[in-house]
């Protein structure tokens, strides 16, 4: 069964990353050591080109913040328009549209 990356945490995928690499350096087929994670067969071969580029070696493996734009809501924010969305529809607020998109939201926070 393969299994997708994105179900584990970041600090768990830099391990297994870490390993992986560790243990195709020590002589173990490459196939055989993300078969024994579960990942696709491609994955491995990305994570040894990135662990060989040059100055930053297996720094590459390693996990970074999320890059992107930074949130406009506060968490306690979110969590009111969270209150204000779950289990309503828009036209409870007035508004003409039937379904929760992301520019009737906007338009029910008052972006």
């Amino acid at each position: 069964m393969k299994r997708d990356g994105r179900s584990f945490d970041h600090r768990t995928l830099e391990a297994i990353r870490l390993m992986a690499v560790e243990r195709v350096r020590d002589g173990e087929p490459a196939a055989v050591v993300i078969a024994s994670y579960g990942f696709s067969r491609t994955t491995i071969y990305k994570w040894l080109a990135a662990a060989a580029s040059p100055g930053i070696g297996v720094q590459a493996l390693r996990s970074r913040p999320a890059t992107g734009r930074p949130r406009t809501l506060s968490p306690r924010q979110e969590r009111q328009v969270f209150r204000w969305i779950n289990g309503r529809d828009p036209g409870q607020y007035g508004l003409d549209f039937g379904l929760w998109t992301r520019s009737v939201v906007a338009s029910l926070i008052g972006f």
